[in-house]
């Protein structure tokens, strides 16, 4: 991810160090003072445009999701009551926020017991 950083300033710490390495022989300080003096000198305009991270915009629309309740009633007068694959929806249009569902029973609470399973007595 910080890659494109050392991409960008590769070419002027190369420009740098070459002439660097020329005044090395002559003067130390000299070296050293025209270095920064380089540095200082170069700037990022230089830099296409392409190595600079582009805006994103944001391509999501939030809504609100579904709550999901054991009791499902209306909370305004824009709330309406929908039944969809055995759930009770509250679905409102103004309010979002006012979304619910009602929760699905589990398949154990919904068997229906017959005569031979409803004795007091175990036939074993």
């Amino acid at each position: 991810m910080m890659l494109w950083k050392y991409t960008i300033m590769l070419p002027i710490f190369r420009n740098v160090l070459f002439n660097v390495s020329k005044r090395v022989n002559s003067n130390s300080n000299l070296a050293i003072s025209s270095a920064f003096h380089l540095l200082s000198k170069q700037s990022i305009t230089n830099v296409p445009q392409q190595f600079f991270l582009k805006p994103v915009t944001q391509n999501v629309i939030q809504s609100c999701g579904f709550k999901v309740m054991g009791l499902v009633k209306r909370r305004c007068k824009d709330c309406y009551l929908v039944r969809r694959q055995e759930r009770l929806y509250n679905i409102c249009k103004t309010h979002p926020r006012h979304k619910q569902m009602s929760m699905v029973k589990d398949v154990r609470h919904t068997w229906i017991l017959t005569h031979a399973t409803q004795s007091k007595v175990r036939p074993w």
